[in-house]
């Protein structure tokens, strides 16, 4: 409904849920006195306002633009807030508990949230291999053989599904990447850096990759761009 869920199986995403994290996060972005987006549910729009105060248990905000979003505001079941705080953009949901006109302007008291999303920058774009022509990915683990499709892709790294969870930190050494058309295969070393619990009962497995030489990096970059081309080129309905 909030697309929370689907956040945080983002291997990128970083969930504050301590009390005093959370304070010193919307604390020191309220001191920068920089806007935050607000998205009361269940209507879509987005309004811009900004923190006023942060307190132990609510935080309040200014009246938010247009003034036609304070109704909305008002009458929100939810609300969903956004805003860059060091170059990542954070997510989090809450509701609204009171008001309170102030000079010719409304203040809004909003609960603090109980977990911060933090969506770190990413350094390089991630596309998934088309299903039909998929990159397949195999490694040697603990006497183990595993022989799978790669879920999505970036120049830093890649995911995969197993029915099963591996040790986070783990080391995979020798994972063969086998791309479709004509790409040579590249061997590279990758670090497990997270583990993601799906609803079909599969994991999805992210990696980043170790040391990844220059001639691996570049095979794995024209994998990617020549994909994005099918990605854009599909969008607009030319394939």
């Amino acid at each position: 409904m909030f697309e929370i869920k689907k956040l945080k199986e983002n291997p990128n995403i970083k969930i504050y849920s301590k009390k005093h994290e959370i304070h010193a996060i919307l604390k020191n972005f309220a001191n920068q006195k920089k806007p935050i987006v607000i998205i009361p549910i269940p209507f879509s729009e987005e309004y811009f306002t900004n923190i006023i105060e942060v307190n132990n248990d609510y935080i309040v905000i200014d009246s938010i633009i247009p003034k036609v979003g304070n109704i909305k505001l008002a009458e929100s079941s939810y609300i969903k807030a956004v805003f860059k705080f060091n170059n990542n953009e954070h997510y989090f949901i809450s509701k609204l508990y009171d008001y309170k006109k102030y000079k010719e302007y409304f203040v809004f008291y909003i609960y603090k949230p109980i977990e911060i999303l933090s969506l770190e920058k990413r350094k390089f774009f991630r596309i998934e291999p088309s299903v039909n022509r998929p990159v397949r990915l195999s490694f040697l683990l603990d006497d183990k053989y595993y022989d799978t499709k790669m879920f999505d892709l970036s120049g830093e790294g890649f995911s995969f599904l197993l029915k099963f969870p591996l040790e986070k930190h783990t080391v995979l050494e020798e994972v063969k990447i086998k791309f479709p058309d004509e790409l040579p295969e590249i061997m590279i070393r990758a670090e497990i850096r997270s583990i993601i619990k799906l609803d079909n009962l599969k994991y999805k497995i992210g990696t980043q990759a170790i040391n990844l030489k220059p001639k691996a990096q570049d095979i794995m970059f024209r994998y990617i761009f020549k994909r994005q081309r099918e990605i854009v080129a599909f969008m607009k309905g030319s394939v």
